[in-house]
């Protein structure tokens, strides 16, 4: 079983060290985000990218499956006035918003957690508006002394055979820091103009 993020080392998620090796900015920069754009953050945490998406964004559904941690985003809601995200409680393997709604659905170091990796991405497309996009940002697959252990990590090639195999397709793939990459998916149906 593949481990969840410890809720008492929230603050870790929020440290200045990960904004030098992982900039929320230059990641939402490399997305092509709109004022228009439904972001759907899966797995939100404390808000990591829920909160600077928000001011890029019509709308921001922030997801978790720990009440924690969307206990310490709300804070950070109230407290900066941002009215445009809301939190949501999710469940594992399920999306609990309507069909069509997301422009963008956004993963951040979440997929190598996911057990159930296909009822997501099924969930994932159901939710994708035409045009939509699967943004999949996790760790590489090196030794580091941080992150989840090397075991747990999946390398890109390995997500983009597991998303293609659910009916995404890879449209772009880079770097999104020195360890992690970003890859960007549409629905295998979708036709690009």
């Amino acid at each position: 079983m593949a481990h969840k993020f410890d809720v008492r080392s929230a603050e870790v998620l929020d440290s200045p060290d990960r904004k030098r090796f992982l900039d929320p900015d230059s990641v939402l920069d490399k997305i092509g985000l709109r004022k228009e754009t439904i972001f759907v953050d899966l797995g939100c945490g404390t808000g990591y990218f829920s909160i600077p998406a928000s001011f890029r964004v019509k709308k921001v559904y922030a997801l978790d499956v720990q009440q924690e941690m969307l206990d310490i985003l709300h804070g950070k809601i109230k407290k900066q006035g941002i009215t445009n995200i809301e939190t949501v409680l999710s469940e594992e393997s399920s999306i609990p918003l309507p069909d069509g709604c997301a422009d963008v659905l956004f993963m951040a170091n979440v997929f190598h957690e996911l057990e159930d990796r296909g009822s997501i991405l099924e969930e994932g497309k159901r939710i994708l508006s035409s045009g939509g996009r699967l943004v999949i940002i996790d760790w590489k697959k090196i030794e580091m002394d941080f992150g989840p252990p090397i075991e747990e990590r999946l390398t890109a090639g390995e997500v983009i055979a597991i998303c293609t195999d659910a009916g995404f397709k890879l449209r772009e793939q880079s770097d999104a820091g020195p360890y992690n990459y970003l890859l960007i998916f549409g629905t295998a149906n979708e036709k690009l103009v």
